[in-house]
């Protein structure tokens, strides 16, 4: 088993180490978004990892969406490549701390030694921090609905599996609408009815300009607690 010894550092002078062995890709990954997310903005947006075993730095210059690959130390030859939203970064990532640039990235080009002829339009947006805004909106609203009064933990478990089992979703508008069975594998009628009362949750009719709902389906209006309950068992 080989350790990779890496660290990561931004532009603002953050700095974080992380030992990578052979079968560590997710760590690493976890650990590392974790350290962009936490540390990005429009001023602080230039991120480094190192490579000690190889002597090599992978240099992500997120506001211009390019990445460079510095090998070598006193006279460093230098790659560099464009990125366009943060999964293509986060696969060379991922693959240069495991390999390092001539077993990990060079084939996932194409790399230039011209930065210059790569640099984006004025109407470029950082896909970095566009990622890191949207993880923080998320994680903004998992509080937000965490913070509101808590549902029947049984009923709630209970409502999930019946949909998880037999339901499904419709959004129209912009709202969502849970669709069951009246009759659902293992429930009945009366369950589902019951379970919407517990956990608060209303009967809706069909939307407007459609044709009514099918008599063996309730259509029930979303909660965000139930949501986020949801996303476990879809």
């Amino acid at each position: 088993m080989t350790d990779r010894q890496l660290v990561f550092r931004d532009s603002a002078g953050h700095r974080a180490a992380f030992t990578m062995g052979d079968r560590d890709h997710l760590k690493f990954t976890t650990k590392f978004n974790a350290f962009v997310k936490k540390h990005i903005s429009a001023e602080n947006s230039t991120f480094t990892i190192e490579r000690e075993l190889t002597d090599e730095r992978l240099v992500l210059e997120s506001a211009v969406g390019i990445v460079a690959c510095v090998r070598g130390g006193a006279e460093p030859a230098t790659s560099y490549r464009r990125v366009e939203s943060y999964m293509d970064g986060s696969d060379l990532h991922v693959r240069f701390a495991h390999a390092g640039f001539a077993e990990g990235i060079a084939e996932h080009g194409p790399w230039t030694p011209d930065r210059d002829s790569l640099l984006p339009g004025s109407g470029f947006e950082n896909p970095y921090l566009s990622w890191a805004d949207g993880w923080r909106r998320e994680e903004q609203r998992r509080r937000e609905v965490r913070a509101l009064p808590k549902l029947d933990r049984k009923a709630l478990n209970r409502f999930c599996k019946i949909w998880a089992d037999s339901g499904y979703n419709e959004y129209p508008g912009e709202s969502t609408v849970y669709v069951l069975p009246a009759e659902p594998r293992g429930s009945s009628r009366e369950e589902i009815l019951s379970l919407v009362e517990q956990l608060g949750l209303r009967l809706v009719g069909p939307a407007a300009g459609t044709a009514a709902a099918p008599t063996e389906e309730l259509r029930i209006q979303a909660d965000p607690r139930v949501d986020l309950e949801l996303e476990k068992w879809g």
